[in-house]
C-alpha cells in the first residue's frame, strides 16, 4: 500500500511540475528591433515646419539591456540637411520597450531651394533615418531604421479684412475677417490671439466661434469681439479722441488644424476706418 502511495505522488507531481512548464512563456532570445512608430509634421509657420519622430527599440532578450546612442539624420527631397546623436538612452529590462522621441525643424528658405523637385513630385519628401548602437558589451549589431514620409507643399492662408459692425465703444462691436484656405486639404480655424490697435494703442480682440471649417481652396470668415472693460471704453475713446479721421490696424495669430499639425497664420491688417 505504500508504494501505490508513492507512485501515485511521483505521478501527481510530475503532472503539476509538466502544467507547470506548459504555463511558462517561452524563452525569448534574440536581438533587439527598432522601428519608427511615428513621424509627421507638427506645427507649420511662415518660417519654418516643425516635425516629431519617434523611434520604439525592443528589448527581446530575458535579461536587462544597455544602448549606446542613436544617430540620426533628416532628409529633404533626398538631400541631406542635418545630423544629430541622442545618447540618453535607458536601460531596458527584459522584453521591454523604450520610445525616444526626436522633434526637429525645417526652415522654410530650405523648402523653398527644392521647390522644383517638390512641385514635380507632388509633395514634400522627408526622410528620418539612422541607427541605434547596443552597448558593446551586449555583442549586437547596430540597428538601422528609416520613414519617409510626403506632405504636400504648405501654403500660409490669405487672411483679409471683411468688415465691422457695431459702435467701437461697446462690447457689440465686431472685426470681421476673411480667411482663405490655400492649401488642397481641409483647415479648421481653431483659435485666435488677436487685439485692436488705435493710435499705436492694444486691446484684446475674442473670437466669438468655436471652429470655422475651411474647404481646399475655400473661404470662411471669422468673427472677432471687442474684450469691453469700462477702463478699456474709456481708453478707446479717449485714443480716438486724438485724431479726427481715427484708424485702427488688426494683429495677431490664427491657429489651424490641419492633418499636417498645426498651421499658424499671422495677421496684420492696417489703416482701416474706424
Amino acid at each position: 500500500m505504500p508504494k501505490i502511495l508513492h507512485a501515485c505522488a511521483a505521478v501527481a507531481a510530475m503532472a503539476l511540475l509538466l502544467a507547470g512548464c506548459a504555463s511558462q512563456e517561452p524563452l525569448v532570445m534574440g536581438p533587439p528591433v527598432v522601428r519608427v512608430s511615428w513621424f509627421n509634421s507638427t506645427v507649420i509657420r511662415p518660417e519654418l515646419v516643425k516635425f516629431e519622430a519617434q523611434i520604439v527599440i525592443e528589448n527581446r532578450m530575458s535579461a536587462p539591456l544597455d544602448f549606446q546612442r542613436v544617430d540620426y539624420a533628416v532628409d529633404l527631397q533626398y538631400t541631406e540637411l542635418f545630423t544629430d546623436s541622442f545618447a540618453e538612452l535607458k536601460r531596458t529590462a527584459g522584453r521591454k520597450r523604450q520610445t525616444v522621441t526626436f522633434p526637429f525643424q525645417i526652415v522654410m528658405k530650405d523648402i523653398l531651394d527644392q521647390s522644383v523637385g517638390i512641385l514635380a513630385e507632388g509633395g514634400m519628401r522627408v526622410t528620418f533615418r539612422g541607427t541605434v548602437y547596443p552597448a558593446a558589451s551586449s555583442g549586437f549589431d547596430p540597428l538601422p531604421f528609416e520613414e519617409t514620409i510626403l506632405i504636400p507643399l504648405p501654403r500660409i492662408p490669405e487672411v483679409s479684412f471683411a468688415g465691422a459692425d457695431g459702435v467701437p465703444f461697446s462690447d457689440m462691436f465686431r472685426v470681421r475677417l476673411r480667411v482663405r484656405n490655400t492649401n488642397n486639404f481641409t483647415l479648421t480655424v481653431n483659435s485666435i490671439d488677436s487685439y485692436l490697435q488705435i493710435n499705436q494703442q492694444r486691446y484684446s480682440l475674442l473670437h466669438t466661434e468655436q471652429s470655422v471649417e475651411l474647404p481646399p481652396d475655400g473661404s470662411g470668415t471669422v468673427i472677432l469681439q471687442m474684450e469691453q472693460t469700462p477702463g478699456k471704453t474709456l481708453s478707446m475713446a479717449l485714443s480716438t479722441l486724438q485724431s479726427k479721421n481715427p484708424k485702427f490696424s488688426v494683429g495677431g495669430t490664427i491657429e489651424c488644424r490641419s492633418p499636417y499639425g498645426w498651421i499658424i497664420i499671422p495677421v496684420l491688417i492696417e489703416d482701416q476706418s474706424l
